[in-house]
């Protein structure tokens, strides 16, 4: 497997078959926030958002907020939500984050999964610690500038994958 190629590939965190983690033996969804959750320049969870973590939790999956962005980002987003922990600033793909949560949470790798929009970051560093990686389409096409230039190798890597036939954009699971 391609160390970029997600285990599953979602248009949006409302399509996520959430049972189908369930029934895979996750405990632990790590969320990625900007442009997984909401657009990188929103402030606050929507309903959907917090529809969606309710729904994960009556599931029996506890959900934390892993993210690059600031300290106070990931902290104010994640006080309006009934998240386990908030992994800010995580640098992801490196192992902190992913690390951390597992020892916080008392779970081993494979009953984690990991929720971003990023190949390089979020899957890949998912990947590379063995958590099941689900990659989502962006929300919104505007990113911050160094999200942009990681967008345009993501988009070398998205022809390798589906040249591989790894992934194909555009079929999702439910």
């Amino acid at each position: 497997m391609n160390i970029f190629a997600p285990n599953y590939y979602v248009q949006s965190f409302k399509t996520l078959n959430i049972q189908k983690l369930h029934e895979m033996g996750i405990q632990l969804l790590l969320c990625d926030i900007d442009n997984t959750l909401v657009a990188y320049d929103e402030e606050c969870p929507n309903q959907d958002v917090i529809d969606f973590i309710n729904k994960l939790k009556m599931n029996g999956i506890e959900v934390a907020l892993c993210s690059n962005s600031p300290s106070s980002r990931g902290k104010n987003f994640g006080k309006h939500l009934p998240v386990s922990n908030i992994y800010p600033f995580s640098c992801k793909p490196f192992p902190f984050c992913f690390k951390k949560a597992m020892r916080d949470h008392g779970l081993k790798a494979n009953q984690i999964a990991i929720l971003g929009d990023q190949m390089y970051t979020d899957i890949l560093g998912g990947n590379i610690w063995g958590l099941y990686t689900i990659l989502t389409a962006p929300i919104a096409i505007k990113d911050r500038n160094i999200t942009k230039v990681f967008r345009f190798f993501e988009e070398l890597i998205y022809g390798y994958l589906e040249k591989k036939k790894l992934l194909k954009r555009g079929d999702f699971d439910d």
